[in-house]
């Protein structure tokens, strides 16, 4: 912020106004972007935990429920009973570590790849609007700055 008063970003005094705040947009975003994947995966019968989880196995393949847990920031309480339903609805399967019985692993079965692939078409529209205007220059230059600042709040 070598140009730029960091105080203009900091929600306090006279110098602060919310429309410049990037927490206010963050916030904004997320809420819109919540509104219109839970509108598309309604009507898939799924919603956006199941989504993560689907998105998270397809990539990394078998995931202890602890990794799963912080990759689709969900409790792991919380998310023991949506793997279960999950389970249960043939999405997926949940097994003993072989190395360690004490973990549990996640991993996607043929039905929950279907769904994970109804999911992507249904869901494509949304991300193409949304970085509609922007070119490839912009959108890692987001990624770099979003990902700073979220290792900036993980520091303890």
């Amino acid at each position: 912020m070598a140009d730029i008063d960091p105080r203009r970003f900091i929600p306090e005094g006279k110098d602060f106004h919310y429309d410049e705040f990037p927490f206010y947009w963050l916030v904004r975003l997320h809420a819109l972007y919540t509104l219109e994947l839970e509108r598309v995966l309604k009507r898939l019968k799924t919603g956006i935990p199941q989504r993560r989880v689907l998105i998270v196995l397809r990539q990394h393949g078998v995931v202890s429920i602890s990794t799963l847990a912080m990759h689709v920031v969900i409790k792991p309480s919380t998310l023991t009973r949506i793997l279960q339903r999950m389970r249960e609805a043939g999405l997926i399967e949940m097994r003993t570590n072989a190395e360690d019985a004490r973990v549990t692993d996640v991993l996607i079965t043929a039905e929950g790849e279907a769904l994970a692939v109804r999911i992507e078409e249904a869901t494509h529209r949304i991300f193409v609007r949304g970085y509609r205007g922007l070119d490839a220059g912009e959108l890692e230059h987001l990624m770099k700055t979003l990902r700073h600042m979220f290792e900036n709040l993980s520091e303890h």
